[in-house]
């Protein structure tokens, strides 16, 4: 099906995750998600993970790309977030938008504030007062925006997509890196969902910051 689809995601005001928008309208206004081959390629279940270019080729997705492959988002400062922020007043609901570290984003496909929002009050009350914790654990993921049109899109391809997890055993192949073979995650889509363009629109309101919007054409 090679008909395409149109997604907008409006963003966190910026005065509440300046970092993680920032860093997010950097990768779109430099190309990283317009060239190449920038797709959504896993579905776990909870989320669907988009990646840019070129994480396709790459041995995790079952290409050949030697090396790292973000290379040049990495001489850029963009290829991850320097710290994970999070604000309360956006919480990993469904049909909202994650970091885990970057470059790839996340769509949360159900409610996941208990898995990627702060955790520090759950394994408190888990572990109690007297077990260590290590603090990264407690980070959670910047949520940085929500789904505004295209929820369709969304579910289709969360419904619709095969991922390796489907396909029987024997069906499921390796990739061999040299001497190894390198195993591919069940989440993997068969057909990554290609992102055609990714474009920035921005709407003045009646707030002192300014709404800004992602549209993505799949």
């Amino acid at each position: 099906d090679d008909t395409q689809h149109e997604v907008i995601i409006e963003l966190a005001p910026i005065n509440l995750m300046p970092h993680s928008v920032h860093t997010f309208l950097s990768q779109v206004s430099e190309g990283y998600w317009t060239r190449g081959t920038p797709a959504f390629v896993m579905n776990p279940g909870h989320v669907l993970q988009a990646c840019p270019h070129p994480c396709l080729e790459t041995k995790a997705m079952g290409g050949s790309y030697p090396g790292d492959p973000y290379v040049d988002m990495r001489h850029a400062g963009l290829d991850s977030v320097s710290f994970q922020e999070y604000h309360p007043e956006y919480p990993h609901e469904k049909y909202t938008i994650g970091f885990h570290s970057g470059p790839e984003f996340y769509i949360n496909l159900m409610n996941n504030t208990l898995d990627h929002g702060p955790k520090q009050a759950i394994l408190k009350e888990a572990l109690g007062d007297d077990e260590e914790v290590d603090e990264t654990a407690l980070e959670p993921d910047p949520c940085f925006g929500k789904i505004i049109k295209g929820f369709e899109v969304i579910d289709r391809i969360s419904e619709e997509g095969i991922t390796r997890g489907d396909l029987p055993y024997e069906s499921k192949e390796t990739k061999e890196d040299g001497d190894d073979e390198v195993e591919l995650s069940d989440a993997l889509l068969i057909q990554p969902v290609r992102i055609v363009s990714m474009s920035i629109i921005l709407e003045n309101d009646d707030d002192s910051s300014t709404s800004e919007d992602v549209r993505d054409e799949l």
